[in-house]
């Protein structure tokens, strides 16, 4: 997609190239929507917050089995694998477990519909885990985070922290929240430069932005 930056890249590339800012535009202006802050958390960030809340609640829908996960964040070796099962079912997963879920790019017979499915059912567990969150306690513990937790949120303005939180934790009913993955015909695949991407249809996937943010 084109990035606020120039020219065309991936979407994830927004943030590489330009920070947090350029992300934010570069969603503004191809999605027609306004963002009022952003949130990166990193991989160790992720693993980190997830155990604060005493871990997440999911039901699998289908297996992973991915023998090439990365095992970076365990040894000093960037080019180290392991292997990754998930069954179907209920499962409890503390941060390394739902880290692992949300990463592994083989193994899943959606391919990257399916990891991005995965992403957004972790990040639906991990609100539901908000009624746990002490707003006096938050500031202190995603400082210790050693930069793998930034946001344009004031964390010092607890009414605020207080006010998000307590959003949250209002909503129970999971048909409150309207999900989508950008499978055919929103998008096709390409290869671009030897990677392989998806390109979006605009004609269809802005009106659908427009239905679910109207």
């Amino acid at each position: 997609m084109p990035l606020s930056s120039g020219g065309e890249a991936k979407i994830d590339a927004a943030y590489s190239y330009g920070g947090a800012a350029d992300a934010v535009t570069t969603v503004e202006r191809n999605f027609g929507v306004h963002v009022d802050d952003w949130v990166w958390v990193g991989l160790r960030g992720l693993v980190k917050l997830i155990d604060y809340v005493g871990g997440v609640d999911v039901t699998t829908t289908n297996p992973v089995l991915d023998d090439f996960y990365p095992a970076d964040l365990e040894n000093a070796d960037p080019y180290s694998y392991k292997r990754v099962l998930v069954l179907p079912g209920p499962q409890h997963l503390d941060g390394l477990h739902a880290m692992e879920y949300v990463r592994s790019r083989h193994g899943d017979i959606q391919e990257d519909f399916g990891r991005s499915q995965r992403q957004q059912q972790v990040l639906l567990a991990l609100k539901a885990k908000a009624r746990s969150v002490n707003p006096l306690d938050l500031p202190g513990v995603l400082g210790s985070f050693n930069g793998e937790f930034k946001t344009s949120i004031n964390l010092a303005d607890i009414g605020r922290i207080r006010s998000l939180l307590s959003l949250a934790s209002q909503v129970n009913d999971p048909s409150q929240i309207q999900q989508l993955v950008l499978v055919p015909p929103y998008t096709s695949d390409a290869v671009v430069d030897g990677a392989d991407v998806l390109i979006a249809d605009w004609t269809a996937i802005r009106p659908l932005i427009r239905q679910y943010f109207s």
